[in-house]
């Protein structure tokens, strides 16, 4: 039951957001992103873009917010590892959600530093979904999307949406709390 909590919010919020094609992430100010909200189709290359500006916001606001990033797999942790391993240095915690398909001891740098926590998503929807939560005082960054087939077989595409309301990142970080309690801490709820 707890597994298909994530899939129910993902099904239940993507109408609530306009549809936007990748091309807006060349042609608008990364700032502007913390005043839209939008759904998508996008490809690899898209999603790490807004990832990177999610990241950079907590990079920006020192110890004011926690990190949560799902990977789908460890191996898709390894570009990111060094870049991970610094914005542990700003963030309040890291959490990573990844299925094992490496041996952790390879990642052993990023897994072991005193603010990073790898939560293994093994035999969960989880492992179908991209999501960078970046939640905490002044800062509430989402996006959340799930893998879909390429049209042409060849890469990897997402289709999911990216919000920077308060409300929507609590709701992503409690049903983490629920779906892994003893891993993901529970979030606090937003100031009204």
């Amino acid at each position: 039951m707890a597994n298909d909590i994530i899939q129910t919010f993902y099904q239940r919020m993507m109408p609530l957001f306009q549809p936007q094609a990748e091309k807006l992430l060349d042609n608008i100010d990364p700032q502007k992103l913390n005043k839209l909200a939008f759904r998508y189709t996008f490809s690899v290359e898209a999603m790490t873009k807004i990832s990177h500006i999610i990241e950079d916001a907590v990079i920006g606001t020192p110890r004011s917010a926690a990190l949560h990033a799902s990977f789908q797999y460890l191996s898709r942790i390894a570009p990111q590892q060094a870049r991970y391993t610094n914005i542990a240095s700003y963030a309040q915690g890291i959490w990573l959600y990844y299925e094992a398909d490496l041996p952790e001891a390879s990642f052993s740098t990023l897994l072991k530093h005193r603010n990073v926590s790898g939560i293994d998503t093994q035999g969960t929807p989880l492992v179908d979904y991209w999501l960078v939560v970046a939640y905490g005082e002044g800062i509430h960054m989402s996006l959340l999307a799930q893998e879909i087939p390429s049209l042409s077989g060849a890469g990897r595409y997402y289709e999911g949406f990216y919000t920077f309301q308060a409300d929507t990142a609590y709701q992503i970080l409690a049903i983490l709390h629920q779906i892994y309690p003893d891993s993901t801490p529970a979030p606090q709820q937003p100031e009204l």
